[in-house]
């Protein structure tokens, strides 16, 4: 087992939360944008479907579900900002 490569999310309501994605180097490269969405909501409970689900890195949103995170600049200890999709084209 090697190292837990975590990310923080900052949640749509202000609260932060460190989320473990995976042990390995080799598991974090291939990890996807929709694996650390899943987990985020595990980790905080929330009751939304995936697709409602956007979720920012470095001012950029990280919209491709199937894209890896390695992709976007996502890497150990990253912060991540958590936004809800809301009826009406809004965001919070």
């Amino acid at each position: 087992m090697g190292r837990l490569y975590q990310v923080t999310v900052v949640g749509f309501k202000g609260e932060r939360v460190t989320v473990d994605l995976c042990n390995t180097e080799e598991q974090m490269s291939s990890m996807t944008v929709e694996q650390l969405k899943t987990k985020v909501v595990a980790k905080l409970k929330i009751n939304t479907e995936l697709s409602r689900i956007s979720l920012i890195f470095a001012d950029e949103r990280l919209d491709d579900d199937s894209k890896l995170l390695k992709d976007y600049g996502v890497q150990h200890m990253s912060v991540v900002q958590l936004v809800l999709q809301v009826d009406g084209g809004r965001q919070l």
